[in-house]
């Protein structure tokens, strides 16, 4: 897994701070879904400036070996100049929290 943003939380709920890639760099905020329709929908709004590039839904994963389970966000950003979108995971931290993103397997 790699670290593609570092963000801070914000007094919305959400979280704001920059996905850094060798191909870009954006300020990007994570806005709450204070207007949920079903439990299905987002949680969170992706965007940059005034565009959307993504959604993001809380989770907490399944415990492996007696370990405890663990809340994250799970995240899919996409756009135009994207191949496919991309599925990351925003993870807190004691002093924020770090996007991770991992290459899928080759099936």
């Amino acid at each position: 897994m790699a670290t593609i943003g570092t963000f801070s939380p914000t007094k919305a709920g959400g979280y704001e701070g920059t996905i850094t890639t060798l191909m870009t760099s954006r300020k990007v905020r994570f806005v709450p879904n204070d207007k949920k329709k079903t439990e299905a929908s987002p949680d969170f709004f992706v965007k940059s400036g005034r565009c959307d590039i993504g959604v993001a839904w809380n989770e907490t994963s399944d415990p492996q070996d007696d370990s405890e389970p663990m809340d994250y966000i799970s995240v899919k950003l996409d756009g135009p100049e994207m191949n496919k979108p991309i599925n990351a995971a925003l993870f807190d931290r004691e002093d924020g929290a770090d996007l991770v993103w991992s290459r899928p397997k080759a099936q």
